[in-house]
C-alpha cells in the first residue's frame, strides 16, 4: 500500500496521535508499504527513516484559516502516487484532508479515539454531563453546534472508521448516525520490547507509591484522587501519589494539595516522554485512573504491561480492557469511599496483587499487541483501496 498519513500532532511533541502516528508509520514501512507522513508541528519532527511533511501550526493572525489551507495544498501536493489516506482526527486535519482527498479522488480512513468537541465543553465547565449525557439532549452554543455538525459530516463522508474500542463504535453509530458497516473496532496496541524490564516487585521494594498518569484535564477529577490520598495517608503515613502530565487544571490541583496540606504527599512530575512513562509505571505500586471519560485508556494498558496493578472507574471503555478483580479493580466513578477502599484494598493484600498483575499481564498478551492489531488493521485498510 501506499499511504499518506495525517496527524495534528507528531514528535517530538507528545500526545496520543502523535505516538499512534509514528509507531503505525514505521510499521507499515517495515512491512514494506510505502508511508508518507504530513503533520503539524512546531518542531523539528522526529523522522525515524520516514518521509514527513511538517506544517506549522502556530500563526499569530487568522491561524486556523493558515492552517487549513496550508493543509489543503499540502495534501493534494503529498497524495501524488498515493492509495489512500489515513486519519488521525476529525476535525483538525479531517475535514479539509477528508474534501482534498475527494477532489483527487483517493479512499479515505478516519482514526476516532474520542470527542474532542465534548472535552471542550467539559472541561470550560459549559456542561456537566458526561459524554453520552451531553450528545443525547445537547445544549450548547453555536460554535460548538457547528463543530459536532462537521464531525458529523467527517464521520458520514469518510470511507472507514477506525475506533479503538466497542464504546465509541456505539457513540458514532447511536449518536452521530454512522453505518455500522464502515467502522472497525481495533484495539490500542503497545510493543512488549518497551516493558521488558525487571518485575516490579524487585525494581526498588514496596514503597506505596500511587502513579495517574494523563492530561490534567477536569474529566480525568484528579482532583478527587487528591482528596482521597488526604484520607489515606491517615492511614498509610508513607503514602505517595505522583500525577505525570500536563494540562489546564494543573494550578487548580496544585492549589487543592496545599489547601489539603498534602504536598508531601503528592508529587507533579508534568509532562513526561513515552520512555519516562513507563519507567515511572515499573516504579509505581499501584496506577489509578479516575476519569469519567475514556475511548479506550492506553494508560491501563501500558500499566499492565509493567505489571503494575490498576484501580480504574467503571465505566463504558475502560471496562473493556479490565475485567473486575481478575485484571484489575474497578470502582463507582461516583464513590470516592469505594475508590478508598479499593486503594487499601489492594495495597494490603499483596496475593490479590500478584494475581491481578499475572492476568493483566496475559490480557495485553492476548489483545493488546503491534503483533496481534497490525496485520489486522492492514487488511482493513486494503479493503478500502
Amino acid at each position: 500500500m501506499k499511504i499518506l498519513n495525517i496527524t495534528p500532532i507528531f514528535p517530538p511533541e507528545v500526545g496520543g496521535p502523535a505516538t499512534y502516528t509514528l509507531e503505525v508509520s514505521k510499521r507499515f514501512k517495515e512491512r514494506g508499504h510505502q508511508v508518507r507522513v504530513v503533520a503539524f508541528t512546531n518542531s523539528k519532527p522526529q523522522m525515524e527513516d520516514l518521509e514527513v511533511l511538517p506544517l506549522r501550526f502556530d500563526y499569530k493572525i487568522l491561524g486556523t484559516i493558515f492552517r487549513q489551507a496550508s493543509l489543503f495544498f499540502t495534501v493534494l501536493f503529498a497524495s501524488r502516487g498515493i492509495e489512500l489516506i489515513y486519519l488521525q482526527d476529525p476535525m483538525v486535519v479531517g475535514l479539509c484532508s477528508l474534501i482534498a482527498g475527494k477532489l483527487i479522488r483517493k479512499p479515505v480512513v478516519l482514526k476516532f479515539v474520542g470527542d474532542s468537541t465534548w472535552e471542550k465543553e467539559y472541561g470550560s465547565r459549559r456542561t456537566d454531563k458526561d459524554l453520552e449525557g451531553f450528545l443525547q439532549f445537547p445544549k450548547a452554543g453555536i460554535a460548538t453546534k457547528v463543530r459536532f455538525r462537521l464531525q458529523k459530516f467527517v464521520f458520514n463522508k469518510v470511507d472507514k472508521i477506525v475506533v479503538p474500542s466497542y464504546f465509541l463504535r456505539e457513540v458514532l453509530t447511536k449518536y452521530y448516525h454512522v453505518n455500522p458497516v464502515k467502522i472497525s473496532v481495533i484495539y490500542n496496541s503497545i510493543d512488549l520490547k518497551d516493558f521488558e524490564r525487571v518485575a516490579r516487585e524487585n525494581l526498588r521494594g514496596f514503597k506505596k507509591r500511587i502513579v495517574t498518569v494523563g492530561r490534567l484535564v477536569r474529566h480525568k477529577r484528579i482532583n478527587r484522587i487528591i482528596k482521597v490520598v488526604k484520607q489515606l495517608a491517615e492511614v498509610f503515613p508513607d503514602i505517595s501519589l505522583l500525577i505525570v502530565g500536563e494540562g489546564p487544571e494543573r494550578w487548580s490541583l496544585e492549589k487543592l494539595s496545599e489547601e489539603l496540606r498534602v504536598t508531601g504527599q503528592v508529587k507533579f512530575y508534568g509532562r513526561a516522554s513515552h520512555e519516562e512513562t513507563v519507567k515511572l509505571l515499573h516504579e509505581a505500586d499501584l496506577f489509578l485512573l479516575n476519569s469519567i471519560y475514556e475511548g479506550l485508556p492506553h494508560s491501563v494498558i501500558e500499566a499492565m504491561a509493567c505489571r503494575t496493578p490498576v484501580i480504574a472507574t467503571n465505566i463504558k471503555g475502560t471496562n473493556e480492557v479490565i475485567e473486575n478483580g481478575k485484571t484489575g479493580l474497578l470502582v463507582n466513578p461516583d464513590s470516592d469511599e469505594e475508590l478508598r477502599d479499593k486503594i487499601i484494598q489492594l495495597l494490603k493484600d499483596e496475593s490479590l496483587r500478584k494475581k491481578i498483575v499475572e492476568n493483566a499481564y496475559h490480557k495485553v498478551l492476548e489483545r493488546f499487541t503491534w503483533e496481534q492489531n497490525l496485520g489486522i488493521l492492514e487488511k482493513e485498510l486494503e479493503k478500502v483501496i
